[in-house]
């Protein structure tokens, strides 16, 4: 008999999981019946790869986005012009659990990370090193927390992030924005960039009124026409130009922005698909695409921040 070495780290992680499984009443409503199934699901898909864990196979498994986050890194986490941490921000359901990358002790405009459709990945926490390696008090919350966080593996992150609702993703960018705003590691002036899922989630934000001083949406739907002369926040947008999703919605999106005033600069890269901007996914990244996007990216935040 072949004998698989456990996994103690993933078992642990997810503990505290399979005991808050246990306080859910079956008679509770349907978003926790719905919580409990996919939980469920997400322990069975963990202990199904623990016990490939030790075989050979594991190797041809789709999931090797470690190792393309590792090769993508460009800032390590331990970067000794770099301060990092885990911070928890108390919620009425819980604990946001959110990447906090800063430059220095001393206070200077935040920004807050929105990560996309597959959770708060390495990458994004690269992104935040990014941003603070730029002088912004970067801050990446993990839009998953309230289901027990993203997860290593890229479908259960799918599904998991998936379960979060718009409004849920509203008011937790809410929850960083304050707590960028009173904590004192900012300088009051915010920011935000976002991506895919992520960007849908600020542009809801820019539309309900929060105290954004500029926002970045990379590949996300625009905001919806109807709310588009609601926004006073300024806005870039980097989008890709065969994203099958989002480019429908341009023309309509820019037509408001003319006829409203909104600050908006729009930038559609040839060529490129959504996750152009993402080294570590060498199956849609756009390198040339993606420096440019950056470079308006820090220049617009610097402007606006500044």
């Amino acid at each position: 008999m072949v004998r698989v070495p456990s996994t103690p780290l993933l078992k642990d992680g997810f503990s505290r999981r399979r005991n808050a499984l246990l306080c859910l009443s079956p008679s509770g409503d349907q978003r926790n019946l719905n919580f409990l199934a996919h939980m469920k699901r997400r322990l069975f898909l963990l202990d199904t790869a623990e016990c490939l864990a030790g075989m050979t196979a594991i190797a041809t498994l789709p999931s090797c986005h470690v190792s393309e986050y590792a090769r993508a890194a460009q800032i390590a986490n331990d970067d000794q012009e770099l301060r990092t941490e885990r911070v928890a921000l108390d919620v009425d359901w819980g604990k946001l659990n959110c990447y906090l990358a800063r430059p220095g002790a001393e206070p200077r405009p935040g920004v807050i990370v929105a990560h996309d459709k597959f959770g708060l990945t390495p990458h994004f926490e690269e992104v935040a090193r990014r941003l603070a390696l730029e002088g912004f008090v970067t801050l990446a919350p993990d839009y998953a927390s309230r289901f027990g966080g993203t997860p290593a593996e890229a479908g259960p992150a799918l599904e998991t992030v998936g379960m979060e609702t718009r409004s849920d993703m509203a008011a937790d960018t809410q929850v960083a924005l304050v707590w960028l705003k009173s904590n004192g590691v900012s300088n009051g002036k915010i920011g935000a960039v976002g991506f895919g899922f992520g960007a849908t989630a600020i542009d809801d934000a820019v539309t309900k009124g929060a105290s954004l001083n500029g926002a970045v949406i990379f590949y996300g739907h625009p905001p919806p026409l109807a709310d588009v002369g609601a926004i006073k926040t300024p806005l870039l947008l980097n989008l890709a130009a065969k994203d099958q999703f989002v480019a429908p919605e341009i023309p309509g999106f820019v037509e408001a922005v003319n006829r409203t005033g909104v600050k908006a600069e729009i930038h559609v890269y040839e060529n490129t698909e959504r996750g152009f901007d993402d080294d570590s996914n060498s199956e849609h990244y756009s390198a040339e695409a993606a420096k440019l996007a950056w470079s308006r990216t820090i220049d617009f935040l610097k402007v606006t921040l500044g």
